[in-house]
Parts: C-alpha cells; structure tokens; sequence
C-alpha cells in the first residue's frame, strides 16, 4: 500500500504539471503557427494584388489607335513590358473579343493558334470587365505551375476588344519558394490547394493537382479548413499521426494555405519529460515495495505477540508490564515503519517542490512577461522579469491590478482584448508602453484557462518586447526603397513616389515633371575602363543628378545607367527646361575615376503630367522623349511634345 501511494501521488502531480505545460505549450505552438501563416498569406495577397494592377494598369494604358491593331499592339507591348522586372511574367498574351490568340511575346511550343473561350481567366474578365486571377494550370512553356492574370480592353463605348493576359510562374517568381521557407520544424511542411481542395503545392511532387480527398483516410483539420475554418487545430493526419495543422485563406483568390507540424516533434521535451516521469515514479514504487515486504515480514511475530498481550490483559486480568516488555521492540518497529513512509512521502514532496522550482526558474529567466490575471483583472501571480521591467517584485503583484501596474489609460486599452479572451478566445496583440524611459512596443498574448464546467476560470498572459523586431522591419523596408550602389531611390521607392506625386498634383493643380534620361555609351565606358570604372561613374552619375535639382524633386535609378527625376510643383514649361538643362551641363565635366578622367555625358527627355493621367503613361512620354533626344545626337533634352 505504501508503495502504491508514493507512485501514485508521484505520477498524479508530475502528470498534472505537465498537463499543464503540455495545453500552454500546445496553445503557444498553435499560435505561432497561424500567426507566421497569416503572414505568408498576406505576402502572397500582396504579390497576386500587385501583379494584377499591373496587367489592368497595362491593359488601360493601351492607346485608342492599337486596341485591335495586333501589329502595332505587339511593339508596344515590348517596350511597355520592358521596364518591369525580368521575371515577373512567364508570357504576354493577348486575345481578340471571340477568345482568338492573336498575338504572344514568347512562342508558344507547337502552337500556331489558340482559343481561350471557355477558360474561368478569359469568360471572367470579359463578363465582369475587370482584372482576374485564374486557378493554377499548367503551362506549356515550363510545364510548371503558373496563373493567368488577365484584364479586358475595352473601346471609347466601353466594349470589351481584347483580353489581355499575363501568366505568372508560381515557383519560378518566387510565390511559393519563398514562402516554404517559413516551414514549421524539421518535418513540418507548408501546402497550398484551391478553395475546393485541388493541390497547388506541395513537398510531394506526385500530389500536385490532385484533390485532397483522394488519398485513402479522412483528416477533419483540411475538411474544416474547405467548410471555412480558419485558424489553427490539432488533427490525426491520414498516416495515423497526429499533427497541429494552421489554415488561412488568401482573400484574393480564396486559395487555403496550410501548415503541418507533427506533434511528436512539436511535443517531443514533454514526452520526454513524462517518460522520466514514469520511470521514477516505477522506480520509487518498487524501492517502496521491498522496503515494506521486508518490514512487514519481521513484523508478523511481534504483532502477534502484541495481539496475546492485549488478549491476556483484557481477557486474564495481565498488568501492562507485558506492554512494555512485549511492545517495545514492536514499537520500535511501527515507529521506524512510519519513519520510512514519512521518509518516502517527504522525498515525494520534495521532487514536487524541485519541479516547482525548475519552472518557476524557467520562467523567471525567460525575457517576457508570464502572468496569470483572475476573473476580476488581478495578478495572481507573476515572474520575477516584471521586476525587471516595471519594479515590481513577484510577491508584491499577487493582488494588483492592471489600472495600479500600468495605468488607467493603458489597461482601457488592454481591457476589450482581455474581455475577449475572458470569452474564451486566444488573442494576440500589441500596444505601446513607456518602460524605463523608453517607449516600447509590446506583443501580448492571452490564453484563456478553461476549467470543465466552470468556464474560463483566468487567464494566462504572455508578453513579449518586440521594440526591436519592429525597429528591424523598418530598417529592412528602407533598404528595400534605396538602390545599393548609388544610394538614391529605386524602382520600387519611385513607383510609390510618383503615384504619390500624381496624387498631389491633381489636388494642388499644379502639374509635375517627370525627366527620363540615361549616360550616352555607357556601354562602351564598360568594355573600355572595366565594370569597377562604370560603377564609379554611376555613383558619381547620382551624386551630380542629385546636386542639380532641387530639394523636393525626387531622383531614382531604375536599372543599369537608365534614371529618372520626379519634378513636383513645375510652375511651366522652361522651368523644367532649366533644370534638364542644368542636369546636361553638370555631366559634362569630366568624370574623375580610378582610371583618370572619363568624360561622360547624358539625354535627357522630359514630360509634363496632364490631368487623371496615369503615372505609366506619363512614363512613356519620358521615354518616347529621351529617345528623340538620343536620336538628335545625344548630349541634350528633348521636351516631349504631346
């Protein structure tokens, strides 16, 4: 009995701290998973978003004259599709209004004709007369998989003429490659599959465009995921295992991506650590048992003994003398028996208070703030980094609340993300607080305590300094803005700039200047002098551009020795001439490089925006006009005339 006791006492309070462990971690781990999952979908929203405003944004920009002039169109295409980046699209394609393929900017292999009648990318643009985003086929330039964007292009009536499309490989852009990086632990895997459960992606090739359904097993995480669920569950995966899965649909295409992490992996230091459980817990019982044997072996006789004393003094009138005589050895041994169960139970307790002892000292050296917070918003208790943070030990928390630790104003603040997790929800999300002197940004997370029966008893609070993450992703942004070698806008930065500008002037109604210009053979700077010598000229290129503007213009480098200038709030025609000219001038002195002098010289061409015009438009008359300048013998501006 005394062994069964100590085993069972052992196994019942390691096992319900583990429980314990194992639900907050499984919550945590859950989170996590859904968290990075949503942002992977929203960076692959982001991209498909982007990717079809800019087939519409071409499709509009077609001029009146080449919508069917299948001759012209395709020229133009090329010089449009010119300035994007060299992967971005897999083809261009463009069909007449009864689905007829009239032209393509890359040969289709084995195909003179095509018909896209019938197709959801076609059918849909021409009925809805906007942008769509087709399901994933395949192509048959790659034969990988790929969408097709596509747009209408309609007449002055508004008639739909053309169907312009653009097919995007999903691999070979990098949709789907970079997001697989994101995957969970070492055998967990992202997959992505259509709204009715068809695969896109997948780490097993041989699945690819199949449904999910038509492998042998049921998995009810991915039925739930096509009913609508979004969010993370735990499931048995269709091997038998199980698995925390997350979902999450992409909102432009209602595409589900989807994350696996077996739970084996996931869980494996707490089966680990139930395991040593078990042993030890096995282990003291069969240490107890002995013990016990071998006490109540030697104790038979003297019990016996005992029981003819009692009798003799109840029965024959014996004094109590033989009590003493007779029960002194017995009594001896009940009394080191009850030692040595005493001794077992304190040994017990002492492996509870060590455990205790181990996760409060886990806790108390994590760098985030681990709290319990009852139903009436009081700690009720707290690790020792709230010390760290605000000053307050462990001990004096138990009992404030949140108004007394952070503030009236903050727990307003906090107080509709706790009500919901007192509803019984997981919330995640961060507000701004001054710590030691500083302003922060903190991540909390609340996990409600269910108890059977009863509700959520409390909740468990989880919060995390992400000041720096947020300091990186900002970093990290610019970069992306800032060409590397000139240290002056990029593509990107320029694009958001002038749609910006655009924006500005047609409510200021003062119209802007956009200079297109490039460095006259500079390709023959390069074989002459070397590639170390032209990226010398190019900063020195920038650094020049950038001294003969003015303040509030905007100079970028598109790519290679192609740059341009956004001229806001151009008063007239000859101001923009100025400046032009002023840029030709000051590249006329001579370059000094690593190789001595080089003399170096641009065209330029210049446009001035027109009302509702668009920036793409607006582009190409730069462009159009920087070639007549190249065509009058370079070294000068061209204006652009309209």
């Amino acid at each position: 009995m005394a062994a069964l006791l100590v085993f069972a006492t052992t196994l019942l309070v390691t096992l319900s701290t583990l429980s314990v462990a194992e639900r907050d971690m499984k919550s945590v781990i859950g989170g996590q998973q859904y968290t990075l999952l949503s942002g992977a979908a929203s960076f692959m929203d982001d991209r498909l978003a982007a990717r079809r405003a800019q087939v519409e944004a071409l499709a509009g920009a077609i001029p009146a004259a080449l919508r069917t002039d299948w001759a012209g169109l395709q020229p133009f295409l090329e010089r449009q599709t010119r300035l994007w980046e060299a992967d971005e699209y897999l083809n261009i394609v463009v069909f007449d209004g009864a689905g007829e393929m009239q032209l393509s900017l890359q040969p289709l292999p084995g195909l003179k004709t095509l018909n896209a009648r019938g197709r959801d990318y076609f059918d849909r643009a021409l009925a809805t007369g906007k942008g769509v985003i087709s399901r994933p086929i395949r192509s048959r330039l790659t034969n990988n998989l790929i969408v097709v964007i596509s747009a209408p292009v309609t007449d002055e009536a508004g008639k739909v003429v053309a169907v312009l499309t653009g097919s995007v490989d999903l691999r070979g852009s990098g949709f789907l490659r970079q997001v697989s990086t994101l995957k969970p632990g070492k055998t967990g895997y992202l997959f992505l599959m259509t709204s009715d459960g068809v695969l896109i992606d997948h780490p097993d090739a041989s699945r690819l465009f199949q449904h999910v359904g038509q492998r042998p097993g049921i998995n009810l995480g991915t039925e739930r995921a096509l009913a609508g669920f979004e969010g993370w569950l735990e499931a048995r995966s269709k091997d038998g295992s199980d698995a925390i899965y997350a979902y999450k649909r992409l909102r432009t295409t209602g595409w589900i991506l989807a994350a696996r992490y077996p739970s084996a992996e996931a869980f494996a230091p707490l089966e680990a650590m139930r395991r040593n459980a078990f042993f030890s817990a096995g282990a003291l019982a069969l240490a107890a048992g002995l013990l016990a044997w071998a006490v109540v072996y030697r104790l038979l006789g003297p019990l016996h003994d005992l029981r003819e004393n009692v009798a003799a003094i109840r029965l024959d009138g014996a004094g109590i003398d033989v009590l003493r005589d007779g029960g002194k050895d017995e009594i001896g041994e009940l009394a080191r028996a009850f030692h040595a169960l005493m001794a077992e139970r304190e040994h017990a307790e002492y492996e509870r208070a060590a455990s205790e002892r181990r996760l409060r000292t886990i806790t108390d050296n994590l760098p985030v703030l681990i709290s319990y917070i009852d139903l009436e918003q009081r700690f009720r208790f707290g690790n020792a980094t709230f010390e760290k943070w605000f000053g307050v030990t462990p001990d004096t928390l138990v009992g404030m609340s949140l108004a007394e630790l952070l503030g009236a104003q903050a727990a307003a603040e906090i107080g509709p993300h706790l009500a919901q997790a007192f509803s019984g929800e997981a919330v995640t999300h961060e507000v701004s607080l001054a710590l030691r002197g500083e302003n922060r940004i903190l991540q909390a997370t609340y996990i409600p305590d269910h108890q059977p029966g009863d509700g959520v008893a409390g909740v468990y609070s989880l919060v995390h300094d992400m000041t720096h993450v947020k300091e990186v992703e900002e970093q990290l942004l610019q970069l992306a803005r800032i060409d590397s070698l000139t240290g002056i806008a990029n593509r990107r930065m320029f694009g958001e700039t002038l749609h910006h500008a655009l924006d500005r002037a047609r409510r200021s109604g003062k119209p802007l200047a956009l200079a297109y210009l490039d460095i006259d053979h500079f390709k023959k700077i390069n074989d002459t002098y070397g590639h170390g010598v032209g990226d010398e000229v190019l900063k020195e290129f920038a650094h020049r551009l950038c001294a003969g503007v003015r303040a509030t213009d905007t100079p970028a480098r598109l790519s290679g020795d192609e740059f341009v200038v956004i001229l806001e709030e151009i008063g007239s025609r000859a101001e923009a001439e100025r400046i032009a000219a002023k840029i030709v001038d000051g590249m006329r002195v001579p370059f000094i490089t690593s190789a001595g002098p080089v003399r170096v010289s641009t065209s330029v061409g210049v446009a001035l925006s027109q009302p509702r015009q668009a920036q793409e438009a607006l582009l190409v008359a730069a462009d159009s006009a920087l070639y007549a300048a190249k065509g009058q013998g370079r070294n000068g501006y061209v204006f652009f005339e309209g």
